[in-house]
């Protein structure tokens, strides 16, 4: 009779101890993540290359330094005004370079020195 109250007494204390983590994890995270990535995205995940434009189309293909080309996708709000093929520039980006399936995608571009 006492293992069985023991028993009784642990797994109400397991089922209390997982409920009580699942919702106050659950309602912390949510907010943060929400708010923080639309905000910082481009600051945080950014990684910058250096190259020569290449081709300037629906896409970018640019050259690096190098020498190896690399397809990349317009962001939201990043334009292509006042440049031409041949400049050289210096590209920020999300996303990996060289995987296949996967496109980076610019967030700013500026020509470099």
């Amino acid at each position: 009779m006492k293992r069985r109250i023991y028993m009784m007494i642990a797994l109400v204390l397991l089922v209390t101890t997982l409920a009580a983590c699942g919702s106050a994890g659950g309602g912390k995270q949510s907010p943060e993540p929400q708010s923080s990535p639309t905000e910082s995205a481009p600051q945080v995940e950014g990684k910058v290359v250096q190259g020569i434009i290449n081709k300037i189309d629906s896409y970018l293909v640019l050259l690096t330094d190098d020498g190896e080309y690399h397809i990349m996708d317009y962001g939201e709000g990043v334009t292509m005004d006042g440049f031409a093929e041949g400049d050289k520039v210096d590209v920020t980006y999300t996303g990996e370079l060289d995987v296949d399936g996967a496109t980076p995608v610019i967030t700013s571009i500026v020509k470099s020195k």
